[in-house]
């Protein structure tokens, strides 16, 4: 096989390993994602080399090795934003229940995440592995080949659904999961602002505070079967789309 043309499957099948779930994880060295692209390499050359046209000049085949990597990593990151919606649901209720102060730098995520910003996105790569999200991920970096062949540049209107349209996905997800827990906070404090006004005497703007975080916790973890349901959904329908977009 030609080794420029195994160059360039590398290169994509890198990208892929430094932002698909799971391996972009800042905590994971670099060296880990690296082995993982080459085995992925060396699986998939085979599939993919022979219908590969390497470039002859050395400055066109720089460049498609740079838009090969940026390929695979855009496939990756549309995959992470559904875990990053999860996140973001799992702060909006974590903010409603209190637990912003309780904050603490998550290393998977490289920024600060409250418990159940945390847990939800734990939820959200555990549904991943559960529905055998690796193995379609490879699924899809194959398939890709048919939407973006290597070396050509071109972008249509299905690639860019999937790398822009996510980002909507992402955040519809993020309240879908944040909706049931939020509006029942939501309720409950005023619940307690008209309990306050018509007992002025209870103490309650002091036990506001563990009633919401009681209340939010809760009603967080009861809602966690609603929530695997709605996580999914939304993995089924980022690989309906990734891969029909990319068959064809």
């Amino acid at each position: 096989m030609n080794p420029l043309a195994i160059a360039l499957v590398f290169s994509r099948t890198l990208g892929l390993a430094f932002t698909a779930p799971v391996l972009a994880a800042p905590g994971l060295e670099v060296r880990y994602r690296i082995l993982v692209a080459a085995a992925l390499t060396t699986i998939l050359s085979p599939l993919i080399v022979p219908g590969l046209h390497v470039p002859n000049q050395a400055e066109n085949l720089i460049l498609a090795v740079l838009v090969e990597g940026l390929i695979g990593a855009s496939l990756g990151w549309t995959a992470g934003l559904v875990i990053a919606g999860a996140r973001q649901a799992g702060e909006v209720v974590g903010a409603q229940a209190g637990l912003s102060a309780a904050a603490l730098f998550d290393p998977d995520a490289g920024y600060e995440l409250t418990p159940l910003g945390h847990l939800y996105g734990l939820i959200a790569i555990g549904v991943f592995v559960t529905l055998d999200g690796p193995l379609k991920l490879t699924k899809v970096l194959v398939e890709s080949y048919e939407a973006l062949p290597a070396v050509e540049f071109g972008l249509n209107a299905e690639v860019a659904q999937l790398a822009f349209g996510r980002v909507g996905v992402a955040l519809a997800l993020a309240v879908r999961a944040a909706a049931p827990a939020a509006i029942a906070l939501t309720l409950a404090g005023v619940a307690l602002g008209l309990i306050s006004r018509a007992a002025p005497s209870l103490p309650l703007a002091t036990l506001s505070l563990p009633i919401r975080f009681v209340l939010g916790t809760g009603i967080a973890i009861l809602g966690i079967v609603a929530l695997v349901g709605t996580l999914n959904v939304a993995w089924g329908s980022w690989f309906d789309l990734a891969l029909g977009s990319e068959g064809g």
